[in-house]
Order: structure tokens, then sequence, then C-alpha cells
């Protein structure tokens, strides 16, 4: 069940979300269609506009967290905290103004699920006419922080987002921004899995989203005015 913070999108910041500037979002997923499940590890610059304690992020309480780390440094589970799906990280010592912090967030589980997409907002799990899975997010309404931990609000727009999507072989994660490439790999089972790499600069929120399935690429040539 999704807390009303989660349900809700475009609340208003909190104060240490209005004190930084967003500047990249490093999003690695791992979705696994058989078991419904999402591992999730997202890296995240911030630069203080103003000293900030603490930072907050959006992410749905639901998710297992694994990991916490500033700066590369662990931060112990007494140190951060997500009750309502507004999620708060003590950092070790205080930022100044203009000051650079990283924040990695490992995190796991079974995404909140659309049952009306994209009416309502989560995971869809399907089939595509094929046979094979089929995956997508709708986040326009809920908002992106049923996906990834991100500041859930319009002016909170990172200026630079790149994914690492990782699906099983030999399925296509079709993303938004510029293709930077496509690695196989096999786990420690033999099975098969793809990751592939997107960029994309100033993204609405709601646009990072998944689309998973039997995807074919079709491509043309045209000549640019510039």
């Amino acid at each position: 069940v999704l807390t009303e913070t989660t349900r809700a999108s475009n609340l208003p910041r909190a104060p240490e979300q209005e004190a930084v500037t967003f500047e990249r979002a490093e999003l690695s997923f791992k979705v696994d269609p058989a078991r419904k499940w999402l591992d999730g590890d997202a890296t995240l610059t911030f630069r203080a506009d103003r000293p900030v304690e603490k930072l907050v992020v959006d992410l749905d309480r639901n998710y297992s967290i694994d990991l916490v780390e500033v700066d590369g440094t662990p931060i112990a589970a007494s140190g951060w905290r997500n009750p309502e799906g507004r999620m708060t990280v003590d950092l070790p010592s205080p930022f100044a103004s203009g000051a650079r912090a990283t924040l990695r967030i490992r995190y796991s589980g079974q995404p909140h699920v659309a049952v009306k997409a994209p009416w309502d907002g989560g995971f869809v799990w399907a089939t595509a006419p094929t046979g094979e899975p089929w995956v997508a997010t709708a986040v326009q309404g809920e908002g992106c922080d049923l996906l990834w931990p991100c500041i859930d609000h319009p002016l909170g727009e990172p200026q630079e987002v790149v994914q690492h999507i990782t699906v099983p072989s030999p399925l296509v994660a079709a993303g938004n921004g510029i293709a930077e490439g496509m690695d196989e790999h096999t786990d420690g089972s033999g099975a098969g899995w793809r990751t592939y790499h997107w960029r994309v600069k100033q993204p609405n929120t709601d646009a990072i989203a998944l689309n998973i399935g039997p995807y074919e690429l079709l491509q043309g040539d045209y000549t640019s005015r510039y």
C-alpha cells in the first residue's frame, strides 16, 4: 500500500530539497519479470546552494534499502529514515554552500503495480503477443519515487540522467536520450542478461521510465538542418 506522500506528486519540497541543485543521477535497474522484482542502485549528485545538514529524496518506503552511502562512506541505519516515502539522510558533516555531495542508495523489492495504467501509477507486468515479457512503468500521476529516489517536483529535475537497465536476454530496454550501447552477460546460473545504457540531459523526472519487451530497431538516415 502506498503512503499518502508517495501517492501524491508535486508536494511542496522539503527545505533540504530546495537548498540543493540536482546535478546528476546515475541509475542502475535490474528488472526480473519472472519474479516481478526490481533491484535499483542510484547514485545522486547534489550541489548545495546553501548550507545543508541532511539530504532528502522521495522513494516508496515499500522498497528494502540495502545500502546508503554519502561520498562513499556508508551511513548506518540510525543515520537515515523513510517512514512515509520521503527519505532523510544525515550527512556525516554539514555541507557548505557550493559543496557537492554524492548520495548512493541501493534498494530492492516488488514495485507497486499499476492496475489501470496510465490512470494509476506503478509497474505493468504484461506479456507480448509473441509470449515474451513486456514491462512498463507509469509514473506521471504518482511520480518518479515509484521507481527511483528522486525529488518528486518539477523544480527538482536532475541536469543529467544516466541509466543502466538490465533485463533478461533477448529482451530490449528502450529508453530516452542517447543510446550508449548494450552489454551481454550471464549470471552465476548461466542465465543470459543484457544491460542497455542511456544518457539524457535535463529530463522531466516523469520521463525516466522503463519500457522492456521484444522490441525491434527501426532506423533511418536524415540530414540535419544544422
